[in-house]
């Protein structure tokens, strides 16, 4: 057998009937991870209403796409030890100052970034 054919995997919350043979077919494809563009003449952007509705520029397709992506909430580590999840101990965690600051300047970052990008976008 090949080693693909000898993967598992787990489904669910964990237990012995959540893991089985991987299907072979299921695996992701390249193609499965090309971002579409719009097509229809308008789009949504935000939570819905008129206010967020946009003509979508058929020349111009990566406006309507980088304004339809949506960034995840900020996180804030917080200074005092926090829990998460369902409770035990690996669900607890207190960040050491290194560890906090560096999120800080990754997230700081990104966010300059983001604008920079999309403002080269506009542009073009």
């Amino acid at each position: 057998m090949s080693p693909s054919a000898d993967r598992v995997s787990s489904h669910g919350r964990g237990g012995a009937g959540n893991i089985a043979k991987a299907d072979p077919t299921a695996q992701v494809q390249q193609s499965d991870l090309v971002t579409p563009t719009l097509k229809s003449d308008h789009y949504t952007t935000g939570r819905g209403g008129t206010g967020n509705m946009a003509r979508n520029d058929p020349n111009h397709p990566e406006i309507a796409r980088a304004a339809q992506d949506v960034e995840t909430p900020v996180h804030r580590e917080e200074d005092t030890p926090h829990f998460y999840g369902r409770g035990g101990a690996a669900n607890y965690a207190k960040p050491s100052d290194v560890e906090r600051k560096t999120g800080e300047a990754k997230w700081e970052s990104g966010i300059v970034e983001k604008g920079k990008e999309f403002l080269n976008k506009l542009k073009k």
